[in-house]
């Protein structure tokens, strides 16, 4: 499976997991299926309304229209990055230097799409997802962006613990106080913070840590504290 490696201002790698074609080639027949059967329903839900005349039919088939061409953006602004079907496939929209896509960044990601997707029914997407390495389309080439998977999680031990010296020595003793359920619980929120770079979550982790361990951060960052935290734990707990 193809790699995003992204190195944050903290300057932490983090890696994410390319969503694979078929994924995203799934995600893609699902949100047609759904936008189908809406249209349908709502076309449905029009036949009855008894006061009608042929402007009336036109507003319904352009409305109709613009719910059909729309979706993906409105859902994509909405949903983070995903449609349902993005989200029953748990790939997820994301900019390669590993920032949330923004609304703009989806517009244009939509606007290429109906070029490729419609016009030239999706051929020259899918030879472009194919032949390019971080499988983007067109529209993702535009608006830089590509599609992560997130069913993997995000393995520390290729980031934090990958380049661990032997002689390391621990920076804070007091991580004795942390049972391995709660390193277990601190490694999946830093996990989840730094995919969404939610330094909200990081500023609560930092402050949670501090109180049971009874120290201070010591003036380092969030993320530098947390992944020193994790790695005491690792060295203190290796040999025992």
């Amino acid at each position: 499976m193809n790699k995003l490696l992204v190195n944050t201002p903290q300057n932490v790698q983090i890696e994410y997991n390319i969503a694979s074609v078929g994924k995203r080639i799934l995600a893609y027949i699902i949100d047609i299926i759904i936008r189908i059967f809406l249209v349908i329903a709502l076309y449905y839900f029009s036949t009855l309304i008894p006061v009608k005349d042929k402007w009336f039919t036109y507003g319904i088939f352009s409305l109709l229209g613009f719910i059909f061409l729309l979706y993906p953006l409105v859902l994509e602004i909405l949903m983070n990055g995903q449609t349902f079907g993005k989200w029953l496939m748990r790939i997820r929209v994301l900019r390669i230097d590993g920032n949330r896509a923004n609304n703009f960044d989806y517009f244009l990601r939509w606007v290429i799409g109906l070029v490729e997707l419609y016009l030239f029914t999706g051929i020259i997407a899918l030879i472009t997802i194919m032949i390019n390495k971080k499988h983007q389309r067109l529209g993702d080439i535009v608006a830089n962006t590509c599609l992560i998977d997130l069913n993997p999680k995000l393995d520390l031990s290729q980031t934090i613990f990958e380049n661990i010296s032997n002689t390391y020595k621990i920076r804070f003793p007091e991580v004795y106080k942390l049972s391995d359920r709660d390193i277990n619980i601190v490694k999946d929120n830093f996990n989840i913070a730094m995919k969404k770079n939610d330094y909200d979550i990081l500023l609560k982790l930092t402050r949670k840590l501090e109180e049971i361990m009874d120290v201070k951060s010591d003036g380092l960052g969030n993320i530098d504290f947390i992944q020193i935290i994790i790695q005491d734990h690792y060295h203190y707990h290796k040999d025992k």
